[in-house]
């Protein structure tokens, strides 16, 4: 089973005030690091937001939610219901900071896991974690239940915790884990 990487851009900015996935940081849109940082690890990326000619000029496909206005778990959900047995990585589109090393790793470790995520002072880092064909049904179940928190269907799935010592080895999770929701931010 391969893994497809998951940029999750369909958000509205609205702490931001503008688009951010398209906000140039350091000479490229806020989207493009988060590219750089996953295409050495993973080759087959694609974007999940509503609005495909936003994107063009990155050159991959844009997959629309099934589900539209459930924010970043409808994006996981059509990840996972349009990518067939794979499983995907899910990353938000306003990371900076990524750490390809750290892809790389949580790639490596084998696919028994429903779910690879890291923890940082007992919280999930929901939108760096892999997840498993398996999670499709848990979410679906959760939006029935209009349990709409990103880790609301963890709950008896398999999960392999990164641990806060395991993410220390290729750098500070203050940084890789630094998404960008206001202005001052990326100031």
């Amino acid at each position: 089973m391969s893994i497809r990487g998951c940029i999750i851009a369909g958000g509205k900015s609205g702490r931001f005030g503008s688009d951010k996935s398209l906000h140039v940081f350091n000479g490229k849109p806020l989207i493009r690091h988060v590219y750089d940082a996953v295409h050495p690890v993973i080759d087959k990326i694609f974007i999940s937001a509503n609005d495909p000619e936003k994107f063009a000029f990155m050159g991959l496909e844009v997959v629309p939610d099934l589900i539209p206005n459930l924010g970043p778990l409808g994006g996981i959900y059509t990840a996972l219901e349009t990518s067939g047995p794979n499983r995907i990585f899910a990353l938000p589109c306003d990371m900076p900071y990524l750490n390809s090393s750290l892809i790389s790793f949580m790639c490596s470790i084998e696919h028994d896991y429903d779910i690879i995520v890291p923890r940082i002072e007992d919280k999930y880092q929901p939108l760096h974690a892999i997840y498993s064909h398996r999670c499709a049904k848990a979410i679906r179940r959760s939006i029935e239940e209009k349990n709409y928190k990103m880790t609301g269907f963890y709950k008896g799935m398999n999960l392999r915790i990164i641990t806060e010592d395991e993410v220390r080895r290729f750098g500070n999770p203050e940084i890789i884990f630094k998404n960008i929701n206001f202005r001052e931010d990326i100031e």
